[in-house]
């Protein structure tokens, strides 16, 4: 062993969802083609039948280039973590993200309608691929408004044959 270095490292969470993002994503993680992605999308957009609560909506519109999140969901989403998570999650200010400048700014970024309705809750009404898509949508909401993740980063560099042959491992926790 020849050099081990910590440090703490962050990450900031990911910006909401925009139209590719959601794509990009639903396609890494589950395997779906963009146009089925949007089918799913359009499908909670248009919404499910939820006994008392009536007829709702799930997600924002889903064809958008805007990182742009209403006052309401972000006072609502900061509630929901400071309830659920804790106070020493949530950032002194909300995060806002800026657009591209090629972005028209018409719609939201992609969100659920209401932080009333966890994936949890609605599981029994939607679909195998409607809850994976709607969890995608909910936890990236959700993320996007919390600190950054601290990580403890070690790299520890190995010496071998000599010092003709240098090795480096590196892991986070």
């Amino acid at each position: 062993v020849s050099n081990v270095v910590r440090k703490e490292k962050s990450r900031h969470a990911k910006l909401p969802f925009i139209t590719p993002t959601l794509q990009r994503a639903a396609y890494n993680r589950y395997k779906y083609p963009v146009k089925r992605t949007m089918q799913i999308a359009q499908k909670l957009y248009e919404g499910k039948e939820l006994g008392e609560f009536g007829h709702v909506g799930l997600i924002t519109y889903m064809r958008t280039d805007s990182t742009r999140v209403s006052d309401e969901a972000l006072t609502e989403v900061r509630e929901y973590i400071g309830n659920r998570y804790g106070a020493e999650i949530l950032p002194e200010k909300p995060n806002v993200y800026k657009a591209k400048k090629s972005a028209q700014e018409g719609h939201e970024a992609i969100r659920p309608t209401t932080l009333d309705f966890s994936p949890d809750q609605v599981s029994a009404v939607l679909s195998k691929e409607q809850l994976s898509l709607y969890r995608l949508i909910w936890n990236r909401f959700i993320a996007c408004q919390m600190k950054p993740a601290l990580y403890d980063q070690m790299s520890v560099d190995f010496d071998a044959d000599g010092g003709k042959i240098g090795l480096r491992a590196t892991g986070s926790r």
